[in-house]
């Protein structure tokens, strides 16, 4: 565990020459969707010294491997989506290309903070991000995938939590791709277990990849938030929540990745589902979905939704009906 700082005061972090917090991010916090970033996220926050921007998905959500989309494709794009709507973004009429206009969406919502150190969250194409700030650093929290998936299904994604698996999946495979091009001194993995049971030392990791010292007020995240303390107890609750066939079948999508990150499988030799099960359980998940949908929205508003997603993203019928599911989403966030 590095060793604790003088809380009175702390060196001066470490950034690439002439960069600034506002012209790029200093850090990436990335980890498959219900692996905690948004707990980390807030914990970061609390440093004295780090400034958290929260979610920011609209910087990279929509590109491909290579190349970027069309801006004026772009700017459409960001007018349906939730969060980049809410942050009534200024217009930027001098950006002349999608890496342009997504630079400024960063400075816009940097500015807004004066800590010498400020970060974002990325669950989608977090590999990317480095084509467009190249000195950033990473932070991937992983989480024990049935866990995620349980999760998952709790948000109403997915109706089974066999079939959220590629949720932790794609991110990982995205990350081990990512951190072969990323030198280790701008990356780290923190295990969201790990967090719960020894979150000063965990903590102290992240801060020395920032330049950083430990702070305890980190730990008093739950004071500004609607957010518990860190409880060790939330760790492995697939053990008390999970079906032990479903584990398994998580288990024989997940085992080499999750023995890689130093999850144990449930059982020795999981087995797949069979054509019999799989059809089972894409049958639940349909159902289970669609009934999840229509508690939320409404069955008008499901069935709206369902015709109007073909319309081009302009189109006035489908940015009202996007607009209101945000309506309803927003009312739900914690």
């Amino acid at each position: 565990m590095p060793a604790q700082a003088d809380h009175t005061s702390h060196p001066s972090p470490k950034r690439p020459s002439g960069s600034s917090p506002h012209d790029a991010p200093s850090y990436v916090l990335v980890g498959p969707l219900r692996a905690g970033t948004t707990l980390f996220h807030l914990i970061l926050n609390s440093h004295p010294q780090i400034a958290s921007v929260g979610e920011f998905e609209e910087a990279v959500e929509i590109l491909s491997d290579s190349g970027w989309p069309d801006l004026d494709h772009y700017r459409a794009w960001l007018n349906q989506h939730r969060v980049a709507s809410a942050r009534n973004y200024a217009p930027q009429p001098r950006a002349s290309t999608y890496a342009q206009h997504a630079q400024g969406l960063w400075r816009q919502l940097a500015s807004k903070h004066d800590k010498p150190i400020i970060g974002c969250n990325i669950h989608s194409r977090f590999d990317r991000a480095r084509d467009l700030w190249p000195n950033t650093k990473f932070i991937h929290l992983i989480r024990d995938p049935r866990d995620v998936a349980n999760s998952c299904v709790g948000m109403g994604w997915f109706g089974h939590p066999a079939k959220a698996t590629p949720i932790w999946l794609d991110t990982v495979r995205r990350w081990n791709t990512l951190a072969r091009s990323v030198p280790p001194e701008d990356r780290i993995v923190v295990r969201y277990e790990d967090l719960l049971k020894d979150p000063e030392h965990q903590l102290g990791r992240c801060c020395e990849l920032l330049g950083l010292s430990y702070h305890p007020d980190m730990l008093k995240f739950f004071e500004t938030s609607s957010y518990e303390p860190l409880d060790p107890g939330l760790a492995e609750q697939w053990q008390r929540k999970m079906k032990p066939r479903t584990a398994e079948l998580i288990d024989a999508q997940c085992a080499d990745l999750m023995k890689s990150y130093g999850y144990t499988p449930s059982t020795k030799d999981p087995k797949p589902a069979n054509w019999i099960e799989s059809a089972s359980i894409a049958l639940k998940n349909r159902l289970n979905r669609f009934r999840w949908r229509v508690e939320r929205y409404g069955v008008r508003l499901v069935l709206r939704w369902a015709i109007v997603k073909r319309l081009s993203l302009a189109h006035p019928l489908r940015l009202a009906t996007i607009r209101r599911i945000h309506e309803i989403d927003t009312q739900h966030l914690r």
